[in-house]
C-alpha cells in the first residue's frame, strides 16, 4: 500500500510528464523518475529550465517530497550519523608534526626572506 507522500510523489511526476510533453513535445518515464535520482536529477534541471512556472513549481514540489519521503523511510534527523568522522585521531598525538612536543614542524624556520 502506498503512503500519502509516495502517492502525492507519483501524482507530482505524472503531472511533470504532461507538463514536459506538453512544453517540449517529449514526456519522460515516470517509474524512472520515482526510482533513480539521477534521472530524477535530469529531470528536474530540465523543469527548472523551462520558461513555464508550473514546470518549476512542479520541480520545487517534487524536490520538497521526495526529501520528506525519503525522511520519513530512512529515519534521518538529529540523530543521524550522516559525515561525522570514524578518523582515529589518537595517531596525531605521535605524530612528527606535533609542535607542543617539539617535533619537525617545531624546528622549521619562523618565515622565509622576501626575494628583492
Amino acid at each position: 500500500m502506498m503512503t500519502s507522500s509516495a502517492n502525492r510523489r507519483l501524482q507530482i511526476a505524472t503531472r511533470i510528464h504532461y507538463a514536459l510533453k506538453r512544453e517540449l513535445g517529449c514526456g519522460i518515464d515516470v517509474g524512472r523518475l520515482l526510482k533513480q535520482p539521477l534521472y530524477a536529477r535530469d529531470v528536474l534541471l530540465v523543469c527548472d529550465a523551462c520558461d513555464d512556472s508550473d514546470l518549476r513549481r512542479l520541480g520545487k514540489a517534487f524536490r520538497g517530497i521526495s526529501a520528506a519521503l525519503l525522511h520519513d523511510v530512512s529515519g534521518i534527523g538529529a540523530s543521524s550519523t550522516f559525515g561525522v568522522s570514524t578518523y582515529d585521531t589518537s595517531m596525531l598525538a605521535a605524530s612528527r608534526f606535533d609542535t607542543a612536543a617539539g617535533g619537525a614542524a617545531a624546528a622549521l624556520p619562523a618565515a622565509v626572506p622576501a626575494p628583492r
